[in-house]
Formats: structure tokens, sequence, C-alpha cells
């Protein structure tokens, strides 16, 4: 039988993954999310493709049932190089260690993350918004 959280518990997990990622919950998180190329590796991988896009200083509102939205309406960033999005990783270094968070990228609302445009023009503007953190 697998085990189950309450609602407190949930939204104390969440607040720890936004602190260590974010330094803080609300919008003036520290987060940075890099759009990639190619095909998503295991978190514990470097990483494949190029970097597209970093969307920088990203925050999450207070967890609600185990879920953090993103604090604000959208976050921003401006590509560094043409191509298209194929994954995305937020990473931090910290006393933990390198820290991610790697997941699908695209305008669908089911993506990990999810941005305005698939296809990125280098010196274009790259939004993202949404990035839900989920604890069930």
């Amino acid at each position: 039988m697998a085990f189950a959280m309450n609602d407190a518990l949930k939204n104390a997990v969440v607040l720890n993954v936004i602190t260590l990622m974010a330094g803080t919950s609300g919008t003036a998180g520290t987060a940075s999310l890099a759009i990639r190329a190619g095909s998503q590796p295991s978190a514990e991988s470097a990483g494949t493709g190029g970097t597209l896009c970093v969307i920088p200083n990203i925050g999450w509102a207070a967890a609600t049932s185990g879920t953090a939205a993103l604090a604000g309406t959208a976050y921003v960033g401006t590509a560094g190089s043409t191509g298209s999005a194929g994954w995305a990783r937020l990473e931090c270094i910290n006393d933990s260690g390198t820290c991610r968070i790697d997941g699908d990228v695209g305008t669908a609302a089911t993506n990990a993350f999810t941005i305005n445009v698939n296809s990125i023009t280098s010196g274009g503007e790259v939004t993202l918004t949404a990035a839900t953190i989920t604890l069930t």
C-alpha cells in the first residue's frame, strides 16, 4: 500500500522545493529556466542540446493542496540561439549539491513548462506562462 500525505505536509514539501530552487516563494524568485534543443536526458545527466533561451528570476506562489503555480503572470527571456524547444531545466547549486528539475517544454498546457512558442528565434522573446509544482 502506498503512503498518503495530508495537505499541510504536501504544502511544506513543495515550499521547501520552491525555497531550494528559487530562494523564496513569491515574485522575487531567483530560479532560472534553461530551454534547450534536443531530447530530455535523465536529471542526473549534464544535459544535451544547446541552450536556446534562459528565463531568469522565476518565482512560485505559496502551495495549496500540494500545488504551487507561478507567482505573477509570466516570465520572459531573450533567446540567444535559434531552434526548436525540446526540453527545459531548472538548476541550482547549493549546500545540497546540484539540484535539477527537468521537464518537457512547449505551448500545450500539458507540458511541464508552458511557453508561448515552440520555434525559438535568436533575439526573440520567450515567455514562460506556466510551470506548476505538484506533489500528489
